[in-house]
């Protein structure tokens, strides 16, 4: 900057006692006016907030040992940052691991980023993602589980501390990404809420337990059987598998077995046919059985409730995503499908530094081109495809409009597709 620059600036400060910042990277936080009402989901600006982790070098260093930041405010909610200076037990060795929390009770959806800062405060090691991010309770954060060797860290601390600066932003709204489509429960009424477990008026029994198994690999003992009583017409109409078995099944002076659930699992799934719900305790400890259950046993929408809640709830890293996709295959869950693509395409550089999909069903090829083509447009349809092509609408829309014409909602999107063409046809 010329001297005489420099002379001017220093005049302009002093005569109207306002600080002069001559750098942009002198600028710490902003503030944000807004005249008139923003429209929903109107995309504001981000922030910064920087961690001081003093006397790093002394912080333990063996696995699991964590230091946790103050929690801090940032776009109206509660955040706090977990260091792990030795990592975590699933580490690679001598990696820092880092985890961002959402501490509010409220979802919040952004892009954000850690950055280690040196001395000269320049970023020497930075990381970009974006997350949904549920409350803390069902799990509201996110792992950096090999942020950086804590060896190469030791070179950018700054008078002993590491210093970890946290971008935040609230993410773009997309257009097309509207809450999980759930059809109502069939069964949702007091009178057959009321004949759940109703042994008087019952006209088929259910066994479930029972099986062998060994015990201390030395004895075989049978764990003991539970009885269901249940109704005919409320079963059939809410399981087509059950149909099957209730129709096959001639002799009513014995239980009709059923095998590879669990009694309690199954009480879920008898219960929400007669109209329950699943409580929340239960579905966060049983979901994955639940839906294991549900799609076994063709109770839809049970199994539909129970995907949404994973998609609500999980979060996708690196280390499991691709695991999550080839379950989400298997068993049809077309909306966590969609999710952990979105994950895919949003960090889309990592996965493809540090995943492998040749051994992946063939059939994700379609889902991630299409999850491609929505991240490009960011709601806006692109040239020469009308918003309403089946083709690129969300699963949970392709599931609200099949359940309007009366079709099947369980499937996977191309399965929805074929279905919803058929029916205009």
């Amino acid at each position: 900057m010329s001297f005489l620059l420099s002379l001017k600036l220093e005049i302009e400060k002093r005569a109207f006692q306002i600080p002069i910042m001559t750098n942009a990277d002198d600028i710490t936080a902003s503030a944000h006016t807004h005249v008139g009402t923003p429209p929903p989901g109107y995309h504001q600006g981000g922030m910064k907030h920087t961690v001081h982790y003093h006397g790093f070098m002394s912080l333990p260093s063996t696995r699991n040992e964590f230091v946790d930041s103050p929690d801090f405010e940032g776009l109206g909610h509660q955040w706090r940052v977990s260091l792990y200076p030795g990592g975590r037990g699933d580490s690679a060795e001598g990696m820092v691991n880092l985890y961002l929390w959402n501490k509010s009770d409220k979802s919040i959806d952004i892009d954000f980023g850690f950055s280690v800062i040196d001395v000269n405060g320049k970023q020497v090691v930075s990381h970009r993602q974006t997350k949904l991010f549920a409350p803390i309770a069902p799990g509201g954060g996110v792992r950096w589980k090999d942020f950086k060797k804590r060896s190469n860290l030791l070179s950018s601390l700054v008078n002993g501390a590491l210093v970890i600066e946290v971008q935040m932003r609230l993410a773009k709204p997309t257009k097309s990404n509207p809450p999980p489509f759930i059809p109502e429960n069939p069964s949702t009424c007091k009178t057959i809420q009321d004949s759940f477990m109703d042994e008087k008026y019952s006209d088929i029994l259910f066994e479930v337990g029972g099986d062998h198994r060994k015990d201390n690999a030395m004895k075989v003992a049978k764990t003991t059987p539970v009885t269901f009583p249940a109704h005919r017409l409320i079963v059939t109409n809410c399981s087509s598998i059950l149909a099957e078995l209730c129709e096959s099944h001639t002799d009513d002076t014995t239980p009709i077995q059923i095998n590879n659930v669990s009694p309690d699992i199954f009480r879920l799934l008898l219960s929400y046919m007669y109209g329950g719900k699943i409580p929340h305790d239960d579905m966060k400890s049983h979901v994955w059985d639940i839906i294991k259950a549900a799609d076994k046993y063709g109770v839809i929408n049970l199994k539909l409730e129970a995907e949404a809640y994973v998609v609500q709830t999980i979060i996708f890293t690196i280390e499991n995503v691709k695991e999550i996709l080839i379950y989400a295959e298997s068993k049809n869950c077309a909306l966590l499908k969609e999710a952990a693509m979105d994950y895919v395409v949003a960090n889309k550089a990592d996965v493809i530094k540090k995943l492998s999909f040749t051994d992946a069903p063939g059939t994700l090829l379609n889902d991630m081109l299409t999850a491609v083509v929505r991240n490009e447009t960011e709601g806006a349809a692109p040239a020469g495809i009308n918003e309403n092509d089946l083709s690129f609408m969300r699963v949970s829309e392709l599931r609200r409009k099949a359940h309007e014409k009366g079709l099947n909602v369980d499937g996977s999107r191309e399965m929805l597709i074929a279905a919803l063409k058929r029916g205009i046809m």
